[in-house]
Formats: C-alpha cells, structure tokens, sequence
C-alpha cells in the first residue's frame, strides 16, 4: 500500500500548484491575446474613433444649421405674412363705365376708391425673434431689469401701409446676425405715432410716409432717432454703431 501512496505524497505539491498555474497561464494567454488584438486592430480602432468624432461635429453643425433655418423660416412667413395684410389694407381701384347720358361720355372709364377694413393683429410683430411692447413706457420697464437698450419703432397707423412698416422693418432686420444681435441687446417696441410719448420723437417734418427708429438708453435719452432705412446691410450697421455709442454710457 505504501508503494502506491508515497509516489502521490511525493507529487503532492505539484497537485497543489495546478490550479495556480492554470490560471496564471490563463491570465498570460489573455494578456496575449488582448495585445495582440489590440496590434491588429489599433489602427481600425482609432480610425472609426476619429470617423466617429467627425460624424458628432457634423451633427453639431448641422443642428446650428437646422436652427438657423428654422429661424428664417419663420422670420420669412411672419415677413410674408406682414407684407400680405399690408396689401390688404391698401385701398383697391373699382374699374367700369361712366353712367353718363352723355353721348361723348358713353364710353368713359370711371374709377372709385374703396377702402379695405384694417386688420387688427400687426403681424409685422413677428419679424423680431421675441414679440415687442406696444409702449414706451413697457419697453423702458424691461430695459431697466434686463440691462438693456429700447429699440422702438413709430409708424402712421392711418398710413395705407402704415408707413411702410412691414417692407422697412423686414429688410432692416432681414440677416439673422442683426436680429440675434437686437435680440440679445434690446427691449424692442411697436409704437403708433399718435401716442404722446411717441410723437415727442417725430420731428414736425416727418410725414412719417416710413417708419421711424428711435433708440433709448435705460434713463430715455436718444441715442438714435432716424428714419428706418430698408436695407439689411445699413440695418446690421447701424445697429453695430448704436451698440459702439451705448458702450462708453455703460461703463
């Protein structure tokens, strides 16, 4: 019995290291294999890291792009739509035959007038990125706890266009950069001429046949008072120059 057992005691200890050595073997074959893999595959791997990095740019790109044409788009309808009510008011011509019994006048063409009822949503509102105040007095308001400018506009409320306030208006804020900039660095406002505090801004020699930009800083002071000028690359300049000229009152 003791000649079967004594070679077992004698391996005894390799036995007991088996399982030890397999798993190191394991662990050193897994190293291996990792390192290897990753020989292989480094390449591919930091080419889809920098085509995956690409692609996470892209869509930041075109996520500001789809903004951006979101905003136009809508600065566009509400300019469409502006422009569409301000045909609408706009008196029409009836065309006919003279109903005179004249013989020489028989065949005389007449013409009337007729007016068009007004609308009464001034869609012309929406071509500023937020909805402006229809008084000074608001505007100034939120001026004062938004640390801004007040941007106001005075137009003829009788005017058949009123006096040209969609067309004006839509090419002076036309680019994006100038209404984000209006946006973000004034309280804007719809103002009719035949307010009191409107009418203290309108020289006695403006008919007001165009609108009017006035420009006031938190305490009322103008900063800027002229007629509107319908032109996107004056409008983007203008509004550079007034925010140059607020900038030394601010310090």
């Amino acid at each position: 019995m003791d000649e079967f057992v004594k070679p077992i005691l004698d391996h005894w200890h390799i036995v007991q290291t088996a399982p030890i050595t397999f798993a190191m073997c394991a662990i050193l074959f897994l190293m291996l294999g990792c390192g290897l893999t990753r020989l292989v595959y480094k390449k591919k791997i930091k080419l889809s890291n920098a085509r995956l990095k690409t692609a996470w740019n892209e869509l930041a790109h075109f996520e500001s792009v789809l903004t951006d044409e979101r905003d136009e788009c809508m600065f566009y309808r509400a300019e469409a739509g502006a422009l569409s009510a301000d045909i609408e008011r706009m008196s029409i011509i009836l065309a006919g035959e003279d109903p005179l019994e004249n013989d020489a006048n028989q065949s005389a063409i007449y013409k009337q007038i007729a007016a068009k009822p007004q609308p009464s949503a001034l869609l012309c509102g929406n071509l500023f990125a937020r909805h402006p105040e229809y008084c000074i007095e608001a505007a100034m308001e939120q001026a004062a706890l938004l640390n801004k400018l007040v941007f106001v506009i005075i137009y003829n409320a009788v005017h058949p266009t009123k006096s040209n306030l969609s067309y004006a208006l839509g090419r002076f804020l036309q680019y994006l950069t100038t209404r984000k900039l209006v946006d973000k660095s004034f309280v804007c406002a719809l103002v009719e001429s035949s307010n009191a505090t409107a009418k203290a801004f309108v020289p006695t020699d403006d008919a007001l046949e165009q609108c009017r930009w006035v420009v006031l800083d938190q305490e009322g002071e103008v900063l800027r008072s002229q007629t509107l000028c319908a032109n996107p690359d004056e409008g983007l300049k203008r509004t550079r120059e007034v925010l140059e000229l607020a900038r030394p009152l601010e310090c």
